[in-house]
C-alpha cells in the first residue's frame, strides 16, 4: 500500500500515486487521518493556529450529516506557555462551536491563553505534571491619549470576558478567581481536578487514543 492510500490523500489533477506527498503534505494528512492535532507554540497571529482552525472547520464541513453519536473526536495536544489573548478567543470559540467533538490535552504545559484554549474542550485532560497557568495577562498601549484610554476600556473588557469564560468552564468561583487574578497562579493536578479544570489526569494514553 502506498503512502497516498494508507493516508488516503485525495488525488488531485494529473497527480500519480507514484509520487509521494511533500512532508507538509505527509504531516497534514497524517494529523488528518489520526484526528491529532497540536498547539506546541505561542499564541499570536500566527499562520499555525488559523490554518488548524481551517481544519476544524473543513473536518465539520465534510462531516455534517453523520449522525452525532457516530462522529469521532479530535484530539487537540496543548504546549503552550500562551500569547495573545484576541487569537485565543476566535479559536476558543470555534472550538466550543464544532459539532465534532474536540478533546483536548494538556501536555506539559498550558498556561494563560494556551489555557484558555485548553478550556474549551468539550473534553478535558492533562498529564501529572502538566503546568496550568491562570493570570490577568499584561498589555502595552501606544498612541494617542485618546487611543489609549480607549485600548485600556477594551482591554478591561477583555479581561472581564475572559475571567466569566474561566468562571463558566470550571467550578472556580468568584472570590477564588479575584484572590488570585493579579498573580501567576500555577494550578496542581491536585487544583485542576478539584476546579473540574480538567476531566481526568492521564496515567494511560489508551484512554484518549
Amino acid at each position: 500500500m502506498s503512502v497516498i492510500e494508507l493516508l488516503e490523500i485525495p488525488l488531485i489533477g494529473d497527480t500519480k500515486e507514484s509520487q509521494l506527498p511533500s512532508p507538509e503534505e505527509y504531516t497534514y494528512w497524517k494529523d488528518r487521518k489520526n484526528r491529532t492535532f497540536y498547539v506546541d507554540y505561542e499564541i499570536d497571529e500566527c499562520y499555525s493556529l488559523v490554518e488548524l482552525a481551517k481544519i476544524i472547520i473543513q473536518i465539520n464541513i465534510e462531516e455534517r450529516d453523520i449522525p452525532k453519536e457516530q462522529l469521532q473526536p479530535i484530539r487537540l495536544f496543548i504546549h503552550s506557555y500562551g500569547g495573545d489573548l484576541e487569537q485565543a478567543n476566535f479559536f476558543c470559540d470555534l472550538v466550543q462551536a464544532s459539532r465534532i467533538p474536540i478533546i483536548t490535552i494538556a501536555m506539559g504545559v498550558a498556561m494563560s491563553a494556551g489555557f484558555l484554549i485548553f478550556l474549551s474542550g468539550h473534553k478535558r485532560y492533562a498529564f501529572k505534571h502538566t503546568q496550568m497557568l491562570v493570570h490577568s495577562g499584561s498589555a502595552a498601549f501606544q498612541g494617542t491619549a485618546e487611543q489609549i484610554e480607549e485600548a485600556q476600556k477594551n482591554y478591561k473588557k477583555q479581561i472581564e470576558e475572559m475571567k466569566a469564560y474561566i468562571l463558566e468552564r470550571t467550578e472556580i468561583d468568584e472570590k477564588t478567581f479575584n484572590k488570585n487574578k493579579n498573580k501567576d497562579w500555577y494550578l496542581s493536578s491536585d487544583e485542576l481536578l478539584k476546579y473540574h479544570v480538567i476531566d481526568e489526569v492521564i496515567t494511560d494514553l489508551s484512554v484518549i487514543i
